[in-house]
């Protein structure tokens, strides 16, 4: 009996580590979690391959099919992941045959890789669910033409063993999402949430502001920011596609997910709001002890945050940090010592905004359950017209081109200068290729980089693991690294991918040496191709965009300014408005963002267009701050005139970027705006008038702003 005991008390140890590190280390990293979905497939295909059949062919090519699914799957809701896979199968194995059948005819094949890289591309520009389908099947053409060199098979062999593959991962993908059909969706909320935390983490740097690092951390803070964006309008198509394909029974649990979304944008209005500026805070308050107050709070806030997310990731209830609490209510007493000091009215609505982020989690069922989410059932996700796409002014038409052009210039080396496993060339010229010059920049720097660092590692690497055993083992290493660390540092992703290539022509044919020079050379040609197609065939430049970007996000800042104290605006329209402005802003800070890494020649206004982004997002950071408080009181009469004024100037501002305002009202509007520091002061006597310096805080960047567009030229 004892050692009966002891064996269950043992395995009960050993399951209880087991799901401790399958909860710790997979289930909360949904990084891992994928590499690790991926790594299972390949290991599943490759293994038997080589202990079956002796065919190492057969298991690369297997492996291969995996990845191309892998990477172009986007589905989350488990009947839109599988209508994505069933296209995502028949097109793999359409554009396989295709290259296999038209491969031994250059002349032709040449009109088959155009006529299927301009349809692809132009079709993944439909929606989401396309763009990975239609990515996956070009890396499945460029697969192909590897693994057609030099070997006489049928024409089927290829398109059947890739299809297979990708059969096999959609199998794992899917019965994993048919346990778990919420899984990804929690996933990418998790993502808000985490993104969220390190945003609120870092601006709790500004708790005091030192001046040497400000600008430093406010790009840092603007670069976080256009990250949370990108992943709540991520959560919103997802939603959209859940609502789509849901039952109505399982509506109510999407409408929950609905709930978490919007609590994610409230807490978002929260962090990026600003009431005061830090640097002028940090020289009126004079107790050190209050300011470092405020950033540990921050700090304990987003710590909450990352727990939030975690219990999303989990299905676990989320447990409230009872430290927050505590916290609040020492820093509550320090403020309550200043009451007598004039910034202390600044202060308490900064600290009752910081309770309000920890009121929405503690309470989160209260926050989240006050929300009408219904009429989002009939939304869906955004679709283009492929009409619209036909269009040679549309971005998405002159991607087409860039890359069907810099594909046929590959093809061409491949067949002229004799390279020997030159689909490389068009390899890296699909991965480098972005839709900016800038981005495409960057993408070849990250590219060469981990080619070259992957190439040194790889050496080292089949060296230490000669063996048939070892370079599977290497394989399926170097690809769970690979898509761990492909959405987190594309560098490092590139070196595994570079570690697997030589593992898996090391298993083909012990050359996995031999092809590190064309290896590199290939790299090198095929990102000079996209770099060049980017720089010379319908150039994007930010100084074209950046007028009509500015126009944008001032006309939102200000609808959602408007949102703030008119009355008659509903909870949707408000929650919309707010969205809209803040992915207007983060548009117009990514094309300055990406301004800074164009040609010289071409960075016109820069210092003009640095002004106004950075101007356009304070002036949001500060309609936050008073959004945050639009339902603590009513605005008195004398706030809501000077709302409608600063309003006004909003107006007039892109009225004068489009070239439409009349001289006269500049002039009399720049006199009135002149005049708002007095009349603040003259507000500020009256304790009426709470948010008079929120508002004060909103004119006078509104007044910066009519100055700057003064200035400003628009090219047309």
């Amino acid at each position: 009996m004892e050692k009966d005991k002891k064996m269950n008390n043992g395995i009960k140890r050993l399951v209880d580590g087991i799901t401790y590190i399958w909860v710790n280390v997979f289930w909360k990293s949904p990084n891992h979690l994928w590499a690790l979905k991926v790594t299972v497939s390949i290991a599943c295909l490759l293994i038997p391959a080589e202990l079956i059949f002796h065919n190492s062919f057969i298991g690369t090519t297997l492996a291969l099919g995996v990845v191309a699914m892998a990477l172009g799957e986007t589905d989350v809701h488990p009947v839109g992941r599988i209508k994505s896979a069933a296209i995502a199968l028949l097109l793999f194995f359409v554009a396989s045959s295709l290259v296999t059948i038209f491969l031994p005819h250059p002349a032709w094949f040449a009109v088959v890789l155009a006529v299927m890289s301009f349809s692809l591309i132009l079709v993944g520009g439909i929606d989401s669910r396309l763009q990975g389908v239609t990515f996956g099947a070009m890396l499945i053409i460029v697969y192909t033409m590897l693994g057609a060199d030099g070997n006489n098979l049928e024409w089927y062999y290829q398109p059947v063993l890739l299809t297979i593959g990708a059969f096999i991962y959609s199998l794992v993908s899917i019965s994993l999402l048919y346990f778990r059909p919420y899984r990804l969706l929690q996933q990418q909320l998790a993502r808000g949430f985490h993104s969220l935390a390190e945003y609120i983490d870092l601006k709790a740097n500004l708790f005091p502001s030192d001046p040497q690092i400000q600008v430093t951390l406010r790009n840092q803070l603007a670069q976080k920011n256009i990250e949370l964006a990108q992943q709540i309008e991520a959560c919103k198509q997802d939603l959209y596609s859940f609502s789509g394909e849901s039952s109505q029974e399982a509506l109510q649990t999407v409408n929950h997910y609905y709930r978490i979304w919007f609590l994610l944008q409230a807490m978002q209005e929260r962090a990026i709001s600003s009431h005061e500026q830090y640097d002028l805070l940090s020289e009126q308050v004079k107790n050190s002890e209050l300011l470092d107050g405020f950033g540990r709070l921050m700090r304990e806030i987003a710590s909450a945050a990352h727990l939030y997310a975690d219990s999303l990731l989990t299905d676990q209830p989320y447990k409230h940090p009872l430290s927050l609490k505590w916290t609040i209510s020492a820093l509550q007493t320090m403020l309550e010592a200043e009451k007598d000091e004039p910034h202390w009215l600044t202060l308490s609505l900064l600290m009752r905004n910081l309770t309000g982020m920890e009121i929405n989690l503690r309470e989160e069922e209260k926050t989240i359950g006050q929300i009408d989410v219904a009429v989002f059932h009939s939304r869906k996700p955004e679709r283009n017209s492929l009409k619209a796409l036909l269009n040679p002014t549309h971005p998405r038409f002159r991607f087409a081109v860039r890359l069907t052009l810099s594909w046929l210039l590959g093809y061409g080396f491949m067949l002229y200068l004799n390279f020997g496993k030159g689909s490389w060339i068009l390899m890296t010229s699909l991965i480098v290729f972005q839709q900016t010059y800038s981005a495409t920049r960057l993408r070849l720097f990250h590219r060469l980089f981990g080619t070259l660092l992957g190439v040194v590692a790889g050496v080292a690497l089949t060296q230490l693991l000669p063996t048939v055993p070892g370079h599977i083992l290497l394989m399926i290493g170097s690809i769970y690294l690979f898509f761990y660390w492909l959405k987190q540092n594309y560098t490092i992703a590139v070196i595994f991918i570079t570690t697997f290539v030589m593992g898996a022509f090391d298993l083909l044919a012990n050359e996995g040496i031999a092809v590190i020079f064309p290896r590199v050379i290939d790299t090198i040609v095929g990102g000079v191709l996209a770099y060049l197609s980017v720089r010379f065939i319908w150039p994007n430049w930010q100084y074209k965009q950046l007028p009509g970007l500015l126009l944008n996000a001032v006309v939102k800042s200000r609808r959602y300014f408007e949102s703030i104290y008119d009355g008659a605006i509903t909870e949707e329209d408000y929650l919309h408005n707010r969205r809209t402005a803040y992915n207007a802003d983060n548009a117009l800070t990514s094309a300055w963002k990406w301004m800074r890494l164009e040609p010289k020649n071409v960075r016109r206004n820069q210092d003009r267009a640095f002004n106004l982004t950075n101007l356009n997002h304070a002036l949001l950071s500060y309609i936050s701050a008073l959004g945050v408080h639009k339902s603590a009181e009513d605005l008195s009469e004398k706030e809501l005139d000077f709302c409608r004024d600063v309003s006004d100037v909003l107006r007039l501002v892109s009225e004068m970027l489009t070239r439409q305002a009349d001289e006269a009202q500049i002039a009399s509007y720049l006199q009135k705006a002149n005049c708002w520091d007095e009349q603040m002061e003259v507000m500020m006597n009256d304790p009426g008038n709470r948010r008079v310096r929120l508002i004060y805080n909103i004119a006078h960047v509104s007044r910066e702003l009519l100055l700057e567009a003064r200035g400003i030229i628009i090219d047309r």
